[in-house]
């Protein structure tokens, strides 16, 4: 599936381990791919864990389905999310969604230019959450370390005073 152009069709499930409609759909998909064997493939994929994948199909909800046939992707919008709806789907109705071509590989510059995005909204996470706790932080401290002085000056100045008083005295 590096290029888009794969040999024979393929239904894909885009999907994400902890999305709850991902694990319903399961069985489902498992009972898809048996009964389309040798017809359609069926596959799915942990975007999680390919995160370039999931870039280059920009999958931002789980799960995506696409069916890929003839160089060409199709879509599943239904919700209905039955083995005889998928099946259907695969059969006939992806005839009737705007077919559009699969995206081309991340080349190194797409894979280079996603790490800069990425560092630079990490960079200004930082700025926005970091600093702002660390000046909190900073301040918290000159401020105990302010009164913990304040005190030892009042109690080593009242005890000396006193030693000298004694002292005097004797």
């Amino acid at each position: 599936m590096s290029t888009g152009n794969t040999t024979g069709s393929w239904f894909i499930k885009f999907y994400a381990p902890w999305c709850s409609h991902c694990k319903a759909m399961t069985k489902t998909w498992a009972k898809l791919a048996a009964e389309l064997k040798g017809t359609v493939n069926i596959a799915k994929i942990d975007v999680t864990t390919n995160s370039k994948t999931r870039k280059r199909f920009k999958i931002e909800g789980f799960p995506t389905l696409v069916y890929f046939k003839n160089g060409k992707m199709y879509d599943y919008k239904n919700h209905d999310r039955s083995l005889e709806a998928f099946k259907n789907f695969v059969l006939e109705t992806y005839k009737n969604v705007k077919p559009s071509d699969p995206p081309k590989p991340l080349n190194y510059m797409d894979i280079f230019k996603d790490m800069a995005n990425e560092t630079f909204l990490n960079i200004d996470r930082i700025y926005k959450y970091a600093f702002p706790s660390l000046a909190v932080i900073i301040v918290l401290s000159f401020l105990v370390g302010f009164i913990t002085c304040f005190l030892l000056f009042k109690f080593c100045s009242s005890s000396c005073s006193q030693q000298k008083v004694s002292k005097k005295k004797d």
